[in-house]
């Protein structure tokens, strides 16, 4: 840990959550981050996980160095200055040029930050999109299906003074409601589909609006308990609401049955070439299922809708694209594919989903 430098440097394996506490417990924090923090930061980094900014990007765009171990067994030492091809890609490298043993993030002095959340209308938070993302340091929302109805959240850099939500109001939201409650809700849901627009009416109509203040961990990230299947992709900014509402159009003209809400977030666009927001500011819209739910139509439907918009498939969560499709909506691909050609001709960090993705 360096903090005059702005540094810190942690194993690959180590959890963004022990990250994140022990930077707090130093004084220090991450720019952004997404809402969970169980995954290891070579994870996070490696498949492009992040949260939502109008200014600070994704947990990778954050790196300042990597370790990378090749398939040669040599020990890569990566930055900007050193070996810089390498460190270009191997951000979002998927594990496919080598094994990353360590990673040097830019932090900066622990900051406070107030979140104001709220309901809003689908066609207000729609219509105010973009003037939302601007006015805003993270801005994102969810809208839930077989409604009109979405929640939204800002998030800004505050002066203080802390403003924790309570222990007893917290657990209320947080717990019982966002996940007891919900987990309720969806299990029904599932047993008896035709519940689930009353069921999402209900539960989206029962928000209400909450401001709090904390640490920046506490305020990006919130426990998630209920499990479900995800796909995410990441959309050239201005296609956005328009996809979206080609999303609502298909869920209202469909039988498809869907419990959970729909997340947008969004990116600036950075210069890593497999991120989801290379070179193009982003959003990025999440659908998901209840887990056991039967998901496959609904999504193979929502994806032909983001592979219109020229969308880019979240790395870590489930998609159907192929080298095929992504050699074409990402810029640098064949450069990314080159350079593991060098680092790993003879492909001893491959898989099945890898010889999907980047082609054999």
């Amino acid at each position: 840990m360096d903090p005059a430098a702005g540094t810190v440097t942690v194993a690959a394996g180590t959890t963004l959550k022990h990250l994140n506490q022990a930077l707090a417990s130093h004084g220090l924090s991450l720019a952004n981050m997404g809402d969970i923090m169980e995954q290891t930061v070579s994870g996070a980094v490696s498949t492009g996980t992040h949260g939502t900014g109008r200014d600070s990007a994704s947990v990778a765009a954050q790196l300042t160095g990597l370790e990378l171990v090749t398939a040669d067994g040599s020990v890569l030492t990566c930055s900007a200055t050193e070996n810089p091809e390498v460190f270009a890609a191997a951000r979002v490298g998927l594990g496919a040029l080598g094994v990353i043993s360590s990673v040097t993030f830019t932090v900066e002095p622990q900051f406070w930050l107030a979140a104001r959340e709220e309901p809003m209308p689908f066609e207000q938070v729609t219509a105010e999109f973009d003037r939302l993302v601007a006015e805003n340091e993270h801005f994102e929302f969810y809208w839930f299906p077989h409604t009109g109805n979405c929640n939204t959240k800002r998030n800004n850099r505050s002066l203080g003074p802390a403003a924790p939500l309570g222990r007893i109001s917290g657990w209320i939201d947080d717990e019982l409601l966002s996940n007891g409650v919900f987990r309720a809700a969806c299990a029904v849901g599932r047993a008896v589909p035709a519940t689930v627009p009353g069921i999402a009416r209900l539960s989206s109509r029962a928000l209400s609006a909450r401001a709090y203040t904390d640490i920046p961990y506490k305020v990006f990230t919130s426990p998630r308990r209920v499990r479900f299947m995800e796909m995410e992709y990441a959309l050239p900014r201005e296609a956005a609401v328009a996809a979206l509402r080609e999303v609502r159009t298909l869920v209202e003209r469909s039988g498809f049955r869907v419990s959970f809400p729909v997340e947008v977030r969004t990116a600036p666009a950075d210069d890593i070439p497999l991120s989801t927001a290379s070179a193009r500011d982003t959003a990025y819209l999440a659908v998901h299922m209840y887990r056991g739910t039967p998901y496959r139509a609904f999504f193979s439907a929502a994806e032909r809708i983001m592979t219109a918009h020229g969308g880019r498939p979240h790395w870590g969560k489930l998609h159907s694209r192929d080298a095929a499709y992504l050699s074409g909506v990402y810029p640098q691909f064949a450069e990314f594919t080159a350079l593991r050609d060098r680092l790993d001709p003879g492909r001893l960090f491959t898989n099945a989903y890898l010889r999907r993705v980047l082609g054999s």
